[in-house]
């Protein structure tokens, strides 16, 4: 071999990645700055069983899962083996011996085996299976080819090298007696002449020590910088659902001491993007998981979180001198939103939290659009003409419908729900019914708000409502952007709240629990908030609630704000197979793959102008399966599902009800029970 070969080969493979690595790392640094290295046992906890082990990874797609892991595990324990190699470009005598070393040179041989048998799936699903998320990519296919050359070029040097060597080194020898693949290649080309031999053995030691080391140089120049970056981004994740907008710091903003320059919300430019954010951009492995439940994708609207990585990537180093100067250099750096992300592709999002929950490696994509979203509203005043009207509606009457805001009990007087008017009223109940805008002011939340009703009765709970004095959440505003009108509506909603001792709330609307439960709690709002299903579960199962098996294929769709982001998947289906005389159906996306309505991050306001309606193809994906009801648990959900069903004249057919609405009309009521 060549020590000097072997030197400058690693001199420049190793400046080559540090160079290409540095020129990435350093945009990094230099954008704005985030804690994230709190909860450290938490975080290495997250790198061992969603990176080391790839658990998230295997979990939502078993084969391409165990793919990736085999040549993930693959790699990381062959690295002994390179450094061997390493070695024998200096001393080519180098070898291991003793049994520890026979059965890492036995493993060594499986582990290529099945990195090979990997590779060759990953091939097949590239040019035969072509699934949607993954589009042409020559970069995927290089590497597939190059991790291919390394792992056959390894089993030839050792086929060349037991031949050459075994039968007058005896730890050489020692090292065949274990490895069963090399060994059967060196008997195949025992009989060669020495000349060519010793030509093959030369040939695939620098074939595979060139190809490894290109490999490494590749590494930071393309998308498979993650194979370095992916271990770091799971350890400075978030580690939450994105249940929760990030806050605009309105009294700083608004401070008397505060100059034109320092006003500035959410994000406009690159330079204003937090380094975890470049860091995920540069990390994205473009596996196209978030594509699969996304509803926007799945429509064909531009949106996916794989694009908006990729586009910001391509910016970011296109602007690498502007950022890593600063000053004055990112005041010319041009806005993302819409030279980078269109205005289609930042409004289409339903804030579902699919992308996220989907990606391998926890990137996170919500609280960018936040912020970009804040930005263009608070800021630039562009947003959707649609949405003018909703803003005013809520900073009139705190609802979108724009309905008079002395009204929000009116849908109860028929009923005589208690409507609690002090806080000694509040502290007599076992819970505050807070009904929410959509089942105050819209027709068909209103029926869910009833059959809610007859159910707590039918109980026994101890509730009221708030009437005319019910707040708004305003988390609809919030997720649009508008977070100066938000933060108004919250200040409002925490005084009149707390002002009555409110302690605890059950509501039928997702949206509202994940608002009052997730967001509420840092103006003030620490209150014990549960959903309907929830409450509904707990009282069958206490006996309170009797309940009949009178539904027939009930299909259940899940929605966003109650399971991806609150991880309550299990109480509506046991609610749902408590009332069913067979077993509840589920759509082909479900539970945390489920795919969205539609309604979610205020699209429920705005029309859809690109692709295929969500909530018509919601329906579709479950009219194979003959429901007689899709079952929802969001006012929303309800509305959408609904609305879908029109669209493909299923109406009649099917039914859209809310599992309250279900329930109620299940109840064997105490005094028919009795003998």
């Amino acid at each position: 071999m060549s020590p000097l070969g072997i030197t400058l080969l690693m001199l420049l493979a190793f400046s080559g990645f540090t160079y290409l690595a540095a020129r990435k790392l350093r945009i990094v640094a230099s954008l704005q700055p985030e804690v994230r290295w709190d909860r450290p046992g938490a975080r290495l906890y997250s790198v061992l069983t969603n990176g080391l082990l790839q658990q998230r990874m295997i979990r939502r797609e078993w084969k391409p899962g165990v793919m990736h892991t085999v040549i993930f595990l693959g790699f990381m324990s062959l690295l002994l083996r390179k450094l061997q190699l390493i070695a024998i470009g200096y001393d080519e005598t180098v070898a291991v011996t003793g049994l520890v070393g026979g059965l890492l040179t036995g493993l060594k041989d499986f582990v290529e085996l099945a990195v090979l048998l990997a590779v060759g799936y990953g091939f097949y699903r590239r040019l035969l299976l072509k699934p949607a998320r993954l589009e042409p990519n020559r970069e995927g296919l290089l590497v597939l080819s190059l991790i291919t050359i390394i792992m056959l070029t390894d089993f030839a040097f050792d086929g060349f090298r037991f031949a050459l060597f075994s039968a007058t080194d005896p730890a050489i020898a020692h090292e065949r007696s274990f490895a069963v693949l090399g060994s059967a290649i060196a008997t195949l080309v025992g009989g060669l002449p020495e000349a060519t031999l010793q030509a093959g053995y030369h040939t695939s030691y620098w074939l595979q020590m060139v190809t490894v080391f290109s490999f490494l140089v590749l590494l930071p120049a393309g998308e498979h910088f993650h194979i370095v970056t992916a271990l770091p981004a799971l350890f400075f994740r978030r580690g939450a659902p994105a249940n929760a907008v990030p806050s605009v710091d309105l009294q700083k903003l608004f401070a008397d001491d505060a100059g034109d320059a320092e006003i500035k919300v959410g994000v406009k430019t690159a330079a204003d993007l937090s380094w975890k954010d470049a860091f995920d951009a540069f990390t994205c492995t473009e596996c196209g998981r978030c594509k699969d439940a996304c509803p926007t994708f799945l429509t064909g609207k531009p949106l996916s979180m794989k694009w908006v990585n990729d586009g910001i990537k391509h910016h970011l180093v296109e602007h690498r001198e502007a950022i890593i100067a600063g000053g004055k250099a990112v005041e010319e750096l041009p806005a993302l939103v819409p030279e980078v992300i269109s205005r289609d592709t930042l409004w289409a999002c339903t804030t579902c939290g699919y992308c996220e929950s989907a990606c391998p490696i926890e990137l996170e994509h919500l609280p960018r659009f936040y912020r970009m979203r804040q930005h263009q509203v608070m800021m630039e005043g562009e947003f959707p003409q649609e949405l003018k009207p909703v803003f005013s509606a809520y900073e009139v009457q705190g609802n979108a419908w724009g309905l008079p805001a002395d009204t929000r009990g009116d849908w109860a007087k028929s009923l005589e729900v208690p409507v609690a008017e002090t806080a000694e009223d509040v502290a007599g109940l076992d819970w505050l019914f807070y009904v929410g805008s959509a089942e105050s002011f819209d027709p068909r939340g209103q029926k869910i708000a009833r059959a809610f009703v007859e159910i707590l009765r039918e109980a026994g709970v101890k509730f009221a409502i708030l009437g005319a004095q019910e707040p708004s959440t305003g988390e609809c505003v919030r997720r649009l952007g508008n977070e100066m009108l938000f933060q108004q509506i919250a200040a409002a909603t925490v005084e009149t709240l707390n002002g009555f001792g409110v302690k605890k709330i059950v509501t039928c609307d997702p949206h509202a629990f994940n608002s009052l439960r997730n967001e509420y709690p840092e103006f003030g709002g620490h209150w014990q908030v549960v959903h309907h299903t929830q409450l509904i579960d707990e009282l069958i199962a206490q006996g309170r609630l009797a309940v009949g098996k009178v539904q027939e294929r009930v299909l259940f769709h899940d929605p966003c704000y109650l399971g991806r982001h609150n991880g309550e998947f299990e109480a509506p289906r046991r609610i749902i197979d408590r009332i069913s005389k067979d077993a509840p159906l589920e759509f082909p996306l479900r539970r945390e793959k489920a795919m969205c309505c539609g309604a979610g991050g205020g699209r429920m306001w705005m029309e859809e102008h690109i692709g295929r309606r969500i909530n018509q193809t919601r329906v579709e994906q479950g009219l194979p399966l003959a429901p007689k009801v899709i079952a929802t648990a969001c006012p929303y959900c309800a509305t959408m599902v609904g609305d879908g069903l029109k669209a493909v004249n299923q109406e009649e057919q099917v039914q859209s009800r809310d599992i309250a609405e279900l329930v109620a009309a299940a109840i064997v009521r105490k005094e028919a029970a009795a003998p």
